[in-house]
């Protein structure tokens, strides 16, 4: 039992540990706890070679305090919580080497608990939902070996008293020969100790004791999964355990959709794997599914894009939203559902930016949160979220867009909807920064050859992007290397280098179209993703990322786009390679993010409350048609309904049940003799008794044909008129202890009559003979139990032999023993 329980606390904390280093994503120093975990449980517990005193205890906690307040001064709300984590990991490794008492046991608990608690606040990924769910196994196991230990050290306790009784009251070939026989009458015992009950013949770690630990699992996940489920999501207020702070997320993704750009931070992104959107479409009168890629072909998109910010001013390298597009007047998006258009359904991850992103051409937007309107740049048609929203969170919201129609004689698809242009908006978007005449010289050549000097503006952006992308001049790649840093980076790119990912050939595209008149922004968001048939929607990763072009031709934004085709490959390459096993770890990851962590009241409300409300009602309306069909006398040909019918016959039975129990109830309260009991009730009481099961005495009693015959014998007592007084007294077995007490035997206040019988073998053996006498006590014992505590009913014959036996048993005792 010490074992188990030393095994299984070690255990409980190295798996809290485990848990909060997964979840701050360092090893340092909450994984260092699993292996001092183990060297604790050895020369601490095991082989006791080395424990930490009180006084070194507390010196070291006193430094730990400074430990963690020297982190806490860091300032930032990550910092805060991680020193709060790093003291709870110092204070561990130093109980791990103290002695171990309850207390101790105890606070090793608690600890592994806030372990847990701090990782859940730090991140809410599938594989720590996972971990959750066996941390609950574990913890619930853990404290029912620890309450039985407890248990089982008081049953020790109170047994070496009539353990030192009994080494100096027998001879000691005595003690061995009965520790050889396993019979000591200090654990033959089965008195209830801290809701423990113990039989002497089983092993206190058995195959019961475990399934009813798993059994209590299970309920205890049941019970806890519906509170959290119908527990309403309700906003309470921006509390802040730690202070005013700034809206900084714990994890920082996506730092490439910022409203200011380095060229190459999006290379970081690209090589990520994260899942960052999930999204499907559904044609918003029918609400059917829409597939996601034809869809996009019926924009002109090769592949769906999702369009988030929007940068025009371009200055070493660095792209920003300027200005002019940050201050251009943002209004809120209409959040009512517009008839006849795509419904767009996204599950966007946390991101470290305020912006929403969406398939090109939106019209309106809803979120699913208590701040449920959208606000859009006017200049650059950027969806954001509300300042409110904490960039930890994750946000599903709906996107209604309009519906793709052809357009002819049209070389680019759209990039938004509106057609409105600002004031100084076509000089803005065609500004070019001084000392890019390298780049300015090229452009022309290319957009205005020689044979082709008057050509409008879309033929320009074609050649422009036919060089970059289907000329073979220029390749995809993810390296960022630098040939030149004393020019420009694009310059770089399209005369040294000619190797580059999306962002160089987007940059280097608008740059060019600028430097021919052609007003061009660049544009960051996604392209590509995957269906997860599972789920149904469409999972976009950060190897997804893409930058593009919008330039406006004739009046509109098109979106022209330069990467050459091996970008495909690579994002193909980047792709994890997944098993039946990753795909359900996916899905896993899915629910536990969206139905359970990130589960709203809105989700709650169409989910769980609307349904169960819909259901009652139905019930209800449904009820009370049946009463009024039943009063109005509905019929059909040949007489009543069928329903009607049902409910009479249903009536019918309850009233002669209720006649019967009640009759039953009535002539038990009378106590009538059996002498004067009717013909009819002594044969019922006849036939229940035969349907009385027979009690299985291989589990102690404890079985559900015990508990149930103990029911029904408690029923047939009811029916028969027995009353309290003579259920509880039990005369023959009075008369026994009678005889006992002339001899000088008392049974102790605590002990019951199988101890007593055990305890006072010796004794009475010696004044019985060696026929069937001997046998009687133990005979008598047993009856009682079946009796007292079994409920069952001694027939006459049964009474009146075992009053014979006690009589001739007296009757021995007597000569044998003579009168006392």
């Amino acid at each position: 039992m010490t074992k188990a329980l030393q095994v299984s606390l070690y255990g409980l904390v190295m798996l809290a540990s485990g848990m909060l280093a997964f979840a701050e994503g360092e090893a340092f120093p909450d994984a260092f706890t699993i292996p001092m975990a183990l060297l604790a449980l050895f020369l601490t517990d095991r082989w006791k070679l080395f424990h930490l005193r009180v006084r070194w205890a507390n010196v070291l906690g006193l430094v730990s305090f400074g430990l963690a307040g020297w982190e806490l001064s860091g300032g930032l709300i990550e910092a805060r919580l991680l020193s709060l984590a790093h003291l709870l990991v110092y204070l561990t490794w130093i109980v791990l080497f103290m002695a171990k008492t309850s207390r101790t046991y105890w606070t090793m608990c608690l600890l592994s608990v806030l372990h847990v608690a701090i990782g859940a606040v730090l991140t809410s990924a599938g594989g720590f939902g996972l971990m959750c769910v066996f941390f609950l196994f574990a913890s619930v196991w853990t404290l029912t070996i620890f309450t039985v230990s407890r248990a089982r050290q008081r049953y020790a306790e109170e047994d070496a008293v009539p353990l030192a009784m009994h080494q100096k009251g027998e001879a000691r070939d005595e003690l061995v020969r009965s520790e050889s026989a396993d019979v000591f009458r200090w654990n033959q015992r089965s008195r209830p100790i801290s809701t423990m009950q113990i039989d002497p013949r089983l092993h206190w770690m058995s195959g019961p004791f475990v399934t009813g630990v798993m059994a209590n699992v299970m309920l205890s996940a049941v019970v806890g999964m519906l509170f959290f489920m119908f527990t309403p999501r309700i906003w309470v207020g921006n509390l802040s355990a730690f202070g005013e702070a700034p809206d900084q997320p714990l994890r920082a993704l996506q730092s490439g959709f910022a409203e200011e750009v380095q060229l190459g931070d999006i290379g970081q992104i690209l090589e990520a794997t994260n899942t960052v959107l999930e999204v499907r479409l559904f044609d918003q009168v029918a609400n059917q599914p829409i597939d996601i890629v034809t869809h996009a072909a019926r924009q002109g998109f090769d592949e769906p894009i999702f369009r988030g910010s929007v940068m025009g001013e371009y200055e070493n390298g660095k792209w920003r939203v300027g200005t002019t597009g940050r201050n251009d007047g943002p209004r809120n998006v209409l959040s009512i559902p517009v008839d006849d258009c795509i419904r767009q359904e996204f599950r966007m991850e946390p991101m470290d930016s305020g912006i929403l992103f969406a398939m090109p051409q939106h019209l309106a937007g809803v979120l699913d949160h208590r701040l449920p309107h959208l606000t859009e740049r006017r200049l650059t048609a950027v969806l954001y979220r509300d300042d409110g929203i904490s960039g930890r969170e994750r946000l599903q919201y709906k996107i209604y867009s309009e519906k793709p129609y052809p357009e002819a004689d049209v070389p680019f698809p759209r990039g938004t909807h509106g057609n409105l242009i600002f004031p100084n908006e076509v000089e803005y978007y065609r500004a070019l920064p001084a000392g890019l005449e390298r780049l300015r010289t090229l452009a022309r050549k290319i957009a205005e050859p020689p044979d082709a000097p008057n050509s409008n503006p879309t033929e320009m952006a074609r050649r422009i992007l036919d060089h970059l992308r289907d000329s073979g001049e220029y390749g995809y790649t993810l390296d960022m290397s630098v040939d030149d840093p004393s020019i420009d980076a694009v310059e770089d790119f399209l005369f040294n280098r000619k190797q580059g990912h999306c962002e160089y050939f987007g940059s280097a595209l608008g740059l060019m179209l600028r430097a021919v008149g052609i007003p061009a922004r660049l544009v960051s968001g996604f392209k590509g993703g995957d269906l997860n048939k599972s789920t149904g929607y469409f999972v976009v990763q950060g190897r997804h990322a893409h930058v593009w072009v919008e330039a406006l031709l004739n009046g509109r934004w098109r979106v022209l786009d330069a990467t050459p085709a091996g970008r495909s490959d690579s994002v193909k390459s980047l792709a994890p390679k997944k098993g039946l096993f990753g795909n359900l770890a996916d899905m896993f990851s899915s629910i536990w993010s969206h139905r359970i962590v990130g589960m709203s009241f809105n989700d709650q409300s169409s989910n769980l409350y609307t349904p169960l409300k819909e259901l009652g009602t139905t019930a209800w309306e449904g009820l009370r048609e049946s009463i009024e069909g039943f009063r109005n006398g509905e019929s059909a040909s040949g007489g009543f309904s069928r329903r009607r019918s049902q409910v009479i016959a249903g009536l019918t039975i309850v009233v002669v049940l209720s006649v019967l129990v009640g009759t039953l109830l009535l002539a038990s309260r009378s106590r009538m003799l059996a002498e004067t009991r009717s013909r009819w009730f002594v044969r019922l009481l006849n036939f229940l008794s035969w349907l009385l099961p027979s009690e299985n005495s291989t589990n102690n009693g404890d079985g559900w044909r015990s508990r149930w015959s103990r029911w029904w014998s408690g029923l047939l007592r009811r029916l028969h008129g027995e009353s309290v007084d003579q259920r509880l007294r039990v005369e023959f077995y009075e008369r026994f202890l009678r005889l006992l007490r002339t001899a000088g035997l008392e049974p102790l206040p605590a002990q019951t009559a199988r101890e007593f019988l055990i305890a006072s073998q010796s004794e009475w053996s010696q004044r019985l003979s060696a026929d069937n006498s001997s046998s009687l006590p133990s005979d008598v014992v047993a009856q009682f139990y079946r009796v007292r505590f079994g409920g069952e009913l001694l027939s006459l014959n049964e009474q009146r032999q075992i009053e014979s036996q006690l009589g001739q048993m007296e009757q021995q005792w007597r000569d044998r023993n003579g009168r006392r």
